[in-house]
């Protein structure tokens, strides 16, 4: 079995999904911040960040790192259509969206959030926001060019990049705004949206 250690509207949200979507057996379990359970013993052996989310493997090791999880789960069942095959014509564009988002999209998300992490002189908090935010809104932008007029980023077959990738968009501070520029973008996390494995995974997160 796996084991899925997270916490409502994290990155866990996409893997969640994506463990719904393999048809793997699993497990959730809460870490819940404001216990510190982040901060014990058994949590800290599997996360030595203290974050979420941690897959906990059958074997008993654990993964950190929620774009790694996307890339193992669509691999351990090539049928569930969480990515195309090793080998795939798809394949690349499959893992440089992926990436994309976790990279840049991801981190501008987290510089936005927690921006007094980015800098030791609180006067330069709202300065990090502000660039945080320019960031993100320009890299999405980029996904929503490359989206077009398909429906997906990979054209017309969702993968796990565009869970991912929607899971993001959503934790933009105006989304209304965002999907009145980024309209590929909106068409895209409103299929996403309706994807059963997510509608299981937002009972839990509540992230769209």
């Amino acid at each position: 079995m796996h084991t899925l250690y997270t916490r409502p509207e994290t990155g866990g949200f996409a893997v969640h999904a994506a463990l719904e979507q393999s048809g793997t057996e699993y497990k959730v379990v809460t870490i819940d911040k404001s216990k510190g359970d982040h901060r014990g013993a058994e949590f800290g052996a599997l996360s030595p960040l203290g974050q979420v989310p941690v897959l906990k493997l059958p074997d008993g090791t654990a993964m950190t790192e929620s774009a790694a999880m996307m890339i193992y789960l669509g691999d351990l069942n090539l049928e569930a259509g969480l990515g195309p095959p090793p080998g795939s014509a798809l394949r690349p564009h499959y893992l440089r969206w992926l990436v994309f988002s976790a990279a840049n999209l991801y981190m501008a998300d987290l510089r936005y959030y927690y921006a007094d992490r980015h800098t030791s002189d609180p006067a330069g908090i709202d300065g990090v926001k502000t660039s945080a935010l320019a960031d993100l809104t320009k890299q999405l932008e980029i996904v929503d060019q490359a989206i077009g007029d398909q429906p997906f980023l990979l054209g017309d077959t969702w993968s796990g990049a565009d869970i991912y990738t929607a899971m993001i968009a959503n934790w933009h501070p105006d989304v209304p705004a965002l999907f009145a520029a980024c309209r590929n973008l909106e068409r895209m996390c409103n299929g996403v949206r309706e994807l059963e494995c997510v509608k299981t995974a937002n009972r839990y997160h509540k992230s769209f």
